[in-house]
Protein backbone atom coordinates (compact mmCIF):
# COMPACT_ATOMS: atom_id res chain seq x y z
CA UNK A 1 0.00 0.00 0.00
CA UNK A 2 1.25 3.52 -0.68
CA UNK A 3 2.20 5.50 2.38
CA UNK A 4 -0.23 8.23 3.38
CA UNK A 5 0.89 11.73 2.53
CA UNK A 6 2.74 13.49 5.34
CA UNK A 7 0.75 16.40 6.63
CA UNK A 8 2.46 19.26 8.45
CA UNK A 9 0.20 21.32 10.64
CA UNK A 10 0.09 25.11 10.22
CA UNK A 11 1.30 25.41 13.84
CA UNK A 12 4.40 23.30 13.16
CA UNK A 13 5.10 25.32 10.01
CA UNK A 14 4.82 28.54 12.01
CA UNK A 15 7.17 27.19 14.69
CA UNK A 16 9.75 26.24 12.06
CA UNK A 17 9.48 29.66 10.43
CA UNK A 18 9.87 31.32 13.83
CA UNK A 19 12.96 29.20 14.54
CA UNK A 20 14.53 30.17 11.21
CA UNK A 21 13.83 33.83 11.97
CA UNK A 22 15.43 33.51 15.41
CA UNK A 23 18.54 31.85 14.01
CA UNK A 24 18.77 34.61 11.44
CA UNK A 25 18.76 37.26 14.15
CA UNK A 26 21.48 35.44 16.09
CA UNK A 27 23.67 34.77 13.07
CA UNK A 28 26.86 36.86 13.06
CA UNK A 29 27.87 38.96 10.10
CA UNK A 30 31.07 36.89 9.96
CA UNK A 31 31.32 33.11 10.44
CA UNK A 32 31.85 31.68 13.92
CA UNK A 33 33.40 28.25 14.41
CA UNK A 34 32.99 26.47 17.74
CA UNK A 35 36.00 24.19 18.10
CA UNK A 36 34.92 23.01 21.57
CA UNK A 37 33.19 24.57 24.58
CA UNK A 38 36.57 26.09 25.42
CA UNK A 39 37.45 27.67 22.06
CA UNK A 40 35.60 29.78 19.50
CA UNK A 41 37.04 31.11 16.23
CA UNK A 42 36.13 33.97 13.94
CA UNK A 43 37.88 35.01 10.69
CA UNK A 44 40.45 37.02 12.64
CA UNK A 45 40.27 35.83 16.24
CA UNK A 46 40.42 32.80 18.47
CA UNK A 47 38.64 33.12 21.82
CA UNK A 48 40.46 30.70 24.10
CA UNK A 49 41.22 30.20 27.80
CA UNK A 50 43.94 32.22 29.50
CA UNK A 51 46.89 29.96 30.45
CA UNK A 52 50.06 30.41 32.47
CA UNK A 53 52.15 30.78 29.31
CA UNK A 54 50.22 33.98 28.51
CA UNK A 55 51.48 35.80 31.62
CA UNK A 56 54.11 38.06 30.03
CA UNK A 57 52.12 38.96 26.91
CA UNK A 58 48.89 39.53 28.85
CA UNK A 59 50.52 41.79 31.43
CA UNK A 60 52.37 43.73 28.72
CA UNK A 61 49.04 44.38 27.01
CA UNK A 62 47.47 45.53 30.27
CA UNK A 63 50.42 47.77 31.13
CA UNK A 64 50.47 49.42 27.70
CA UNK A 65 46.69 49.89 27.75
CA UNK A 66 46.21 50.93 31.38
CA UNK A 67 45.35 54.58 30.74
CA UNK A 68 43.01 53.48 27.94
CA UNK A 69 41.22 50.90 30.10
CA UNK A 70 41.18 52.37 33.60
CA UNK A 71 38.20 54.73 33.11
CA UNK A 72 35.94 51.85 32.08
CA UNK A 73 37.35 48.49 33.20
CA UNK A 74 38.22 47.29 36.73
CA UNK A 75 41.83 46.08 36.62
CA UNK A 76 44.12 45.74 39.66
CA UNK A 77 42.46 45.72 43.06
CA UNK A 78 43.68 47.96 45.87
CA UNK A 79 47.36 47.23 46.47
CA UNK A 80 47.31 44.38 43.95
CA UNK A 81 50.45 43.87 41.85
CA UNK A 82 50.29 43.04 38.16
CA UNK A 83 51.53 39.52 38.90
CA UNK A 84 48.77 39.04 41.48
CA UNK A 85 46.25 40.47 39.02
CA UNK A 86 47.23 37.84 36.43
CA UNK A 87 47.04 35.08 39.05
CA UNK A 88 43.52 36.22 39.94
CA UNK A 89 42.41 36.27 36.30
CA UNK A 90 43.85 32.80 35.74
CA UNK A 91 42.15 31.45 38.86
CA UNK A 92 38.81 32.98 37.86
CA UNK A 93 39.06 31.40 34.40
CA UNK A 94 39.80 27.98 35.87
CA UNK A 95 37.04 28.24 38.47
CA UNK A 96 34.53 29.35 35.85
CA UNK A 97 35.32 26.34 33.66
CA UNK A 98 35.13 23.94 36.60
CA UNK A 99 31.83 25.21 38.01
CA UNK A 100 30.14 26.37 34.80
CA UNK A 101 29.48 29.73 36.46
CA UNK A 102 31.65 31.71 34.02
CA UNK A 103 33.14 31.49 30.53
CA UNK A 104 36.21 33.73 30.47
CA UNK A 105 38.36 33.92 27.34
CA UNK A 106 41.08 36.02 25.75
CA UNK A 107 41.03 37.10 22.12
CA UNK A 108 44.10 36.07 20.12
CA UNK A 109 45.09 37.00 16.56
CA UNK A 110 46.53 34.48 14.11
CA UNK A 111 50.06 35.72 14.91
CA UNK A 112 49.52 34.95 18.60
CA UNK A 113 48.98 38.56 19.75
CA UNK A 114 46.55 38.88 22.65
CA UNK A 115 44.10 41.72 21.97
CA UNK A 116 41.87 41.64 25.06
CA UNK A 117 39.34 39.68 27.08
CA UNK A 118 35.79 38.46 26.42
CA UNK A 119 34.03 37.20 29.53
CA UNK A 120 30.64 35.79 30.50
CA UNK A 121 30.30 36.08 34.27
CA UNK A 122 27.64 35.07 36.80
CA UNK A 123 26.18 32.37 34.54
CA UNK A 124 22.87 31.40 36.13
CA UNK A 125 20.74 28.40 35.19
CA UNK A 126 17.45 28.65 37.05
CA UNK A 127 14.04 29.69 35.76
CA UNK A 128 16.01 31.81 33.31
CA UNK A 129 19.49 31.05 31.98
CA UNK A 130 21.55 34.21 31.67
CA UNK A 131 24.99 35.77 32.14
CA UNK A 132 26.73 39.12 32.46
CA UNK A 133 29.08 40.08 29.64
CA UNK A 134 32.29 42.06 30.18
CA UNK A 135 34.92 42.70 27.53
CA UNK A 136 37.87 44.93 26.76
CA UNK A 137 40.37 45.40 23.96
CA UNK A 138 43.90 46.79 24.30
CA UNK A 139 44.77 50.29 23.14
CA UNK A 140 46.57 49.24 19.96
CA UNK A 141 43.70 47.02 18.77
CA UNK A 142 40.87 49.54 18.78
CA UNK A 143 39.12 50.98 15.69
CA UNK A 144 39.59 47.75 13.74
CA UNK A 145 36.26 46.06 14.47
CA UNK A 146 37.96 43.40 16.60
CA UNK A 147 35.94 44.11 19.73
CA UNK A 148 32.68 43.85 17.77
CA UNK A 149 33.85 40.63 16.10
CA UNK A 150 34.82 39.08 19.41
CA UNK A 151 31.67 40.09 21.28
CA UNK A 152 29.45 38.94 18.42
CA UNK A 153 31.13 35.51 18.54
CA UNK A 154 30.78 35.36 22.32
CA UNK A 155 27.06 36.19 22.07
CA UNK A 156 26.54 33.61 19.36
CA UNK A 157 28.19 30.98 21.55
CA UNK A 158 26.27 32.06 24.66
CA UNK A 159 22.82 32.02 23.04
CA UNK A 160 23.19 28.92 20.85
CA UNK A 161 21.93 25.54 22.05
CA UNK A 162 24.49 22.95 23.25
CA UNK A 163 26.79 21.54 22.02
CA UNK A 164 27.34 24.58 19.77
CA UNK A 165 26.84 26.97 22.68
CA UNK A 166 25.79 27.49 26.28
CA UNK A 167 22.05 27.61 25.66
CA UNK A 168 21.51 30.85 27.58
CA UNK A 169 18.30 32.83 27.22
CA UNK A 170 19.84 36.27 27.66
CA UNK A 171 23.13 38.11 28.10
CA UNK A 172 23.31 41.38 30.06
CA UNK A 173 25.89 44.15 29.78
CA UNK A 174 26.45 47.22 31.94
CA UNK A 175 27.77 50.26 30.07
CA UNK A 176 28.94 53.58 31.49
CA UNK A 177 26.80 56.32 29.87
CA UNK A 178 29.97 58.30 29.19
CA UNK A 179 31.49 55.41 27.23
CA UNK A 180 29.88 56.42 23.95
CA UNK A 181 31.97 53.97 21.89
CA UNK A 182 30.62 51.03 23.89
CA UNK A 183 27.10 52.47 23.84
CA UNK A 184 27.13 52.50 20.04
CA UNK A 185 28.65 49.02 19.95
CA UNK A 186 25.95 47.34 22.06
CA UNK A 187 23.26 48.97 19.93
CA UNK A 188 24.99 47.71 16.78
CA UNK A 189 25.09 44.20 18.23
CA UNK A 190 21.35 44.18 18.89
CA UNK A 191 21.28 44.76 22.65
CA UNK A 192 18.16 46.46 23.99
CA UNK A 193 18.33 48.92 26.89
CA UNK A 194 16.65 47.90 30.13
CA UNK A 195 15.98 51.14 32.08
CA UNK A 196 14.79 49.21 35.15
CA UNK A 197 18.27 47.74 35.68
CA UNK A 198 20.32 50.96 35.89
CA UNK A 199 22.80 50.54 38.73
CA UNK A 200 26.22 51.45 40.13
CA UNK A 201 29.18 49.20 39.29
CA UNK A 202 32.63 49.44 40.82
CA UNK A 203 35.46 50.51 38.51
CA UNK A 204 38.73 50.69 40.40
CA UNK A 205 38.07 52.55 43.65
CA UNK A 206 35.01 54.40 42.28
CA UNK A 207 31.38 53.42 41.91
CA UNK A 208 29.94 54.58 38.60
CA UNK A 209 26.36 54.53 37.37
CA UNK A 210 25.88 52.16 34.42
CA UNK A 211 23.07 51.63 31.94
CA UNK A 212 22.08 48.00 31.40
CA UNK A 213 21.43 46.33 28.09
CA UNK A 214 20.18 42.84 27.28
CA UNK A 215 20.61 40.58 24.26
CA UNK A 216 17.98 37.82 24.21
CA UNK A 217 17.71 34.57 22.33
CA UNK A 218 14.04 35.26 21.64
Amino acid sequence: MPRPALRISPLRTAVRASSRELLGRLSPQTPVEVISPSEVRTPRLTLRPLVEADREAFLTLVSESRSHLTPWVPLNGAGESDEAYFDRQLARRRAGDETGEAWRRIGVLEDGSIIGAFNLNAITRGLSWHADAVWWVGRDFTRRGLATEGVRAMLRFALSDPPAGLGLHAVHAGVDPENTVCQRMVERLGFCEDPSQRSHLQVGSAWRMHDFFVKSAA
